[in-house]
Parts: structure tokens; sequence; C-alpha cells
């Protein structure tokens, strides 16, 4: 009777045993791949913060290019009517 509780208990050990590696074995992973993650949402969210600001500013560089053409315009049908009054 003793001889199949040792085993028993034995068999149970090791399974405990086995079970307590495979935890930690997954918090690890866990704990890495949280981290993992944190990094690349940060690089994400720094991209996302980039690209935002670059649209902006080529936004604003549209804006000034079509002011500066519109004056380009103006300036040269300003030219041409002074070249047209010296004829």
């Amino acid at each position: 009777m003793i001889p199949k509780l040792v085993t028993s208990r034995d068999g149970w050990k090791a399974k405990a045993s086995e079970r307590k590696k495979r935890l930690k074995s997954a918090r690890i992973r866990n704990r890495d791949l949280e981290a993992s993650r944190k990094v690349w949402r940060q690089r994400a969210e720094a991209a996302e913060e980039r690209v935002a600001a670059l649209q902006q500013r080529d936004a604003s560089a549209q804006q000034q290019f079509a002011a500066l053409r519109a004056e380009n315009e103006r300036l040269r049908e300003e030219s041409k009517k002074k070249s047209t009054r010296a004829d």
C-alpha cells in the first residue's frame, strides 16, 4: 500500500513542479511581450506625431505656394500693363 502512495505522491510532485515551471515561463514571456508591445506602441505613437507634424507643414507650404503663385500672377499682369502703356 505504501509504495503505491509514494508513487502517487511522486507523480503529483512531478506534475506540480512541471506546472510551476510552465507558469513561471508563461509569466516571463507575458512580461517580455508587454514590454515589447509598450516599446512598439511608443514608436508607433511617435511616428504618428511626426506624420501629423509633416502633414501640417505640407499644408502650410501648399498655402504659401498658392499665395506666392497668386502674387507672381499679379506681378506678371502688372508688368504686362506697364509694358503696354510704355508702347
